[in-house]
């Protein structure tokens, strides 16, 4: 009997005398001190949940590579580390995993090594056991964690915990972008960028809804991405989504780690951090997965009040925004373009004809019309841009605005806002891409606005009120 068949049978005989599923583990050690390959040299009957053969396979044929668990399996089997963790494979298994790694006698040649892996499944997550991680980790968290309740607005709190992850994780940059796949739109929260690599930052900052949509793709089943070189982008990135892979060559990024924020099991956004150091790549990706669960929360909680302030605030016969709320948005951007510029889009749109319309028709066939005039423009601008600024006049305020997309989307509203038996909408406009001066490109639309009022009703003389 040789060597190996000896080890087959007396590790075959330890994973058989464990009632749990068990398997032991053969691993490799690189020369450069890395794991190998990790194959399932030996179980027991429970391990396999399909009872299908699985001795002698690399582990990869059944579960996404993890770094972290190659770590914990080269610890154990050539660092003599006894190995608890408690993770979330609801993804691939639909559970969470209580996790034992036990080190074994590694070959004498001492290349390969060996460990028993011993897992239970439960369906709701054990915060007990998900509460046992290293102290480094732990100390991170509940810092963070104290960071994103404290008495600052979601923002302020948000933006000083991805500085704290940028600096914990010696990254050149990282940020929270959040997405909403009902309105097809993204948005970068926060971000952080070392005073030395802004270009790296551009390369998130403009990213389309498109590229982030596929972001869970890269993802799968695991529970984040991790690009360790750029050889990646070729081989993983390049596959899923070619436009952000070419931005990632352009922009010089040597690897990331990318980690979802969910609620109720459906993304999002997500962390992301760029050009870290990888020597600690473990702590890192145990460290954002635990603080995403977070992060998660707050964001819900602060999406939860913002929907609560914007119901306050509308106005409810057309179901945009009141008067009120456009005064303290426009009290709000105009105090930030003082610091900072951003390119911002205003309309004002009056209403023509609809004094003459109720004297015909009646005050019901004016409501039904002001109600018309509220849904074309939240079917066009988001809702958090649109406003009843007076009885018949609505504004529109988009921050951070494109300004083809915007005249677009005026041109939208002229085309459905020109019956001059019900919503004819006058239009004014301004596009501010330079200057930051919010009341000066207010003026200046109801400016025009006024002009466009004054020529339809000598277009439509039977339009002015009798």
């Amino acid at each position: 009997m040789n060597s190996s068949n000896s080890a087959y049978e007396k590790y075959k005989m330890i994973a058989q005398s464990v009632t749990s599923p068990c398997a032991i583990l053969s691993v490799e050690k690189n020369e450069d001190g890395t794991a190998g390959d990790i194959r399932l040299f030996a179980t027991n009957d429970k391990f396999s949940m399909t009872g299908e053969m699985v001795e002698g396979e690399l582990y990869t044929k059944f579960l996404p590579r993890e770094p972290k668990f190659d770590d914990m399996c080269l610890r154990a089997a050539f660092g003599g580390e006894k190995i608890h963790t408690y993770v979330d494979s609801t993804k691939t298994l639909g559970a969470w995993s209580d996790n034992i790694l036990l080190p074994l006698q590694p070959d004498e040649d001492g290349k390969t090594g060996y460990c028993q892996f011993i897992y239970d499944l439960t369906k709701e997550m054990d915060a007990g056991k998900f509460s046992t991680i290293s102290p480094t980790v732990a100390g991170f968290v509940i810092k963070s964690c104290l960071e994103l309740r404290s008495d600052n607005d979601f923002k302020v709190n948000i933006n000083q915990v991805i500085e704290d992850i940028r600096i914990f994780t010696d990254a050149t940059f990282a940020c929270v972008i959040s997405m909403n796949r009902e309105k097809q739109k993204s948005e970068l929260i926060c971000q952080s960028i070392e005073e030395t690599a802004m270009a790296a930052g551009q390369s998130f900052s403009g990213v389309s809804f498109d590229t982030i949509d596929k972001w869970d793709d890269l993802i799968g089943e695991s529970d984040c991405f991790i690009m360790r070189d750029k050889a990646d982008i070729e081989n993983v990135v390049e596959k899923v989504t070619p436009k952000w892979a070419q931005l990632l060559r352009m922009k010089g990024i040597e690897n990331l780690c990318l980690v979802p924020l969910q609620q109720r099991k459906v993304t999002v956004g997500y962390i992301l951090v760029t050009n870290f150091n990888l020597d600690n790549l473990v702590t890192i990706k145990e460290t954002l997965e635990i603080l995403s669960l977070f992060v998660s929360s707050e964001m819900a909680n602060n999406q939860f009040l913002a929907r609560l302030e914007w119901l306050t605030s509308v106005d409810m016969r057309t179901g945009v925004r009141n008067r009120a709320a456009m005064n303290r948005v426009v009290d709000e951007y105009a105090e930030q373009l003082k610091w900072q510029k951003y390119p911002i889009g205003v309309a004002f749109c009056t209403m023509n004809g609809l004094k003459a319309l109720n004297e015909k028709n009646g005050h019901d066939a004016g409501n039904k019309c002001l109600e018309e005039a509220g849904n074309i423009l939240s079917e066009i601008f988001d809702e958090t841009e649109v406003f009843r600024s007076a009885g018949e006049e609505f504004a529109v305020v988009c921050k951070d605005a494109d300004e083809k997309d915007f005249q677009e989307r005026i041109e939208k509203l002229r085309e459905r806002g020109s019956n001059p038996d019900g919503v004819y909408f006058a239009i004014g406009t301004a596009f501010d891409s330079t200057e930051g001066d919010l009341r000066k490109a207010l003026r200046n639309a109801n400016k025009q606005m006024l002009e466009e009022k004054e020529n339809f009703y000598i277009k439509y003389p039977d339009k002015k009120r009798s």
